[in-house]
């Protein structure tokens, strides 16, 4: 089952890939393209050294999984500049959030490292990289705020993408959650739905960006004119 998640889960980033460029969508959207190329590197790695030497796979697997993280993040930032581009005031603040979150996701990841004496790099980076797909959840809870309070309209495409990653990383971070729970019956559910979630987050990304279409971001709001 594990073989067949994984061959789907590359066959569907080739997909993407190629739609994306036969549809020019990569130029719309260059960072999660970007992502996608990096994850289905990252696949193909690991499908390799799973098979030909499993000894290395756990190391291979922490340093491309905090890759795969940093490199979400582009499409974080695809999103807040899509979704806010005629939107500055929303934008300035989604920026500034941004960055707030990222200082902190790093500074208490390199207090716990500074803690545990730089004694296992492998544990350092997957502290940092559950820190990050934190934080990563709180921006996106922060875009759906904006997006609902500034009654922003978004295209096919553009929904689809958040849609997916929300999806993905909303899994993730419940997975994370509970995973100081061993025993627990839902984390442990959780941590087998993980792959296929991934799986998910491909098919509902290939649906919507199967064919371009314009995102319907409307202008900036405007203060109504007082009639004297």
């Amino acid at each position: 089952m594990s073989n067949l998640i994984w061959a789907t889960a590359i066959a569907l980033e080739i997909t993407l890939l190629l739609r994306g460029v036969k549809g020019r969508l990569v130029k719309s959207y260059p960072l999660f393209y970007g992502y996608i190329a990096c994850v289905l590197t990252v696949d193909v790695l690991r499908f390799v050294c799973y098979k030909f030497e499993p000894i290395f796979y756990p190391n291979l697997y922490w340093y491309t999984e905090f890759l795969a993280i940093l490199a979400s993040y582009g499409v974080v930032c695809e999103i807040y500049k899509c979704s806010f581009r005629n939107h500055p005031r929303a934008a300035r603040l989604a920026r500034g959030l941004m960055v707030l979150m990222l200082l902190i996701a790093v500074a208490g990841s390199a207090a716990n490292t500074r803690t545990d004496g730089f004694r296992s790099p492998l544990n350092t980076i997957a502290q940092l990289g559950c820190d990050l797909r934190y934080v990563e959840g709180a921006l996106l809870a922060v875009v759906f705020f904006l997006l609902g309070t500034n009654r922003i309209s978004l295209g096919r495409n553009l929904r689809g993408l958040i849609v997916g990653f929300g999806f993905l990383v909303g899994m993730t971070v419940m997975n994370l959650a509970l995973l100081s729970q061993p025993g627990n019956e839902v984390s442990l559910a959780l941590r087998r739905l993980l792959p296929g979630s991934f799986v998910i987050t491909l098919v509902i990304w290939t649906i919507a960006l199967w064919l371009p279409k314009p995102d319907r971001v409307g202008p900036p709001m405007t203060p109504p004119m007082v009639h004297q």
